[in-house]
């Protein structure tokens, strides 16, 4: 390429950039771009309004998490806690046991404890399963496990016949207790 032809490359370019020539409409579309200032108002507005949001869900976010410790101070357990406690020390005697009958007795028991608390705390439902899809997951970080353990009390209560091993009922016992150490009772 010689300096002729750099020349004339950049001479045109100048006439594009300076709207001399109307090369692929490029002038056009300079001119037809609104001026700064009419755009700085509709920035501002835009701004503001993603501002307000931000704010808007820094708060939500902020009020869903004072709400999970609110299950815990809505519970009237704290003068009882002995009567727990010793509801919880027979529970884990019956799972320390040799016996499958005492294992799937502890399961069941762990599983009233729970709904006494559960509907003292003032939670709507006939049953604990109904209870359970009253909660709302934020609330109680433990309710995956609460919903395992009681399917197997469903097992055991409902199917006579059913073998109940040894690690899945201290599985269920185990998910109770931490439950229980979430809602602060143990």
């Amino acid at each position: 390429m010689n300096t002729n032809e750099l020349a004339n490359i950049f001479s045109n370019l100048g006439d594009v950039l300076y709207g001399t020539a109307d090369y692929l409409g490029f002038a056009q579309i300079f001119n037809a771009a609104p001026s700064p200032d009419r755009i700085k108002p509709f920035s501002f507005l835009i701004s503001a309004i993603c501002f307000a949001l931000l704010v808007y869900l820094i708060m939500r976010i902020r009020r869903l998490n004072s709400k999970r410790g609110s299950i815990v101070k809505s519970l009237p357990f704290t003068p009882a806690r002995s009567g727990v406690a010793a509801r919880w020390e027979e529970i884990v005697r019956h799972i320390n046991s040799v016996k499958e009958a005492e294992w799937k007795f502890a399961v069941i028991e762990a599983d009233k404890l729970i709904d006494e608390i559960l509907k003292a705390a003032g939670y709507p439902g006939e049953t604990m399963g109904e209870r359970l899809v009253n909660i709302d997951k934020v609330r109680l970080q433990s309710l995956d496990g609460l919903w395992e353990a009681h399917k197997l009390r469903n097992l055991i209560v409902h199917d006579t016949k059913y073998f109940a091993r040894y690690a899945e009922a201290k599985r269920a016992i185990n998910l109770y207790e931490d439950s229980l150490k979430e809602l602060g009772i143990l």
